[in-house]
């Protein structure tokens, strides 16, 4: 996938309704720039802490999540992980429990899966957005367990 120029991030940015500060572009380009969810920490690394400091990029984070732009992940390591939302191309991660490696996958069928969801409850009316992470054990940790 051809990666936007800095431009481009701007637009991004001011269609999702905030100013283009050099803080918000160093974090899209940095989102844009990855394969996998990074963590905070990550993130702050590879923009370099001496640009935008860690409470400035959790409001960025926190603001892109609000608005869309940006998926927070859950892997079970104690702390979050946040990636580029992709509007095209629903995706989601397997990870192993044993070496933390993460894989994309697509087709988790979230219509039928929704409505399931709502046909067992009565206490919702809709589903909005979904999540799914799968865990289990890569073909090197089955080998050596």
């Amino acid at each position: 996938m051809k990666k936007p120029a800095g431009v481009e991030l701007a637009g991004i940015i001011r269609k999702a309704g905030f100013r283009a500060t050099k803080p918000r572009l160093l974090v899209l380009a940095f989102l844009h720039g990855i394969e996998y969810p990074a963590s905070i920490k990550e993130i702050i690394t590879g923009i370099g802490r001496e640009k935008v400091d860690q409470v400035t990029v959790y409001r960025i984070l926190e603001a892109f999540k609000a608005v869309g732009l940006v998926a927070q992940v859950d892997f079970q390591h104690g702390r979050a992980y946040y990636e580029l939302k992709d509007a095209a191309h629903d995706h989601h991660h397997i990870v192993c429990t044993g070496c933390d490696r993460v894989e994309d996958f697509t087709g988790c069928d979230y219509d039928k899966l929704a409505d399931k969801a709502l046909s067992q409850t009565s206490g919702f009316a809709k589903v909005t957005n979904h999540s799914l992470e799968l865990f289990g054990l890569c073909n090197t940790c089955v080998k050596t367990a």
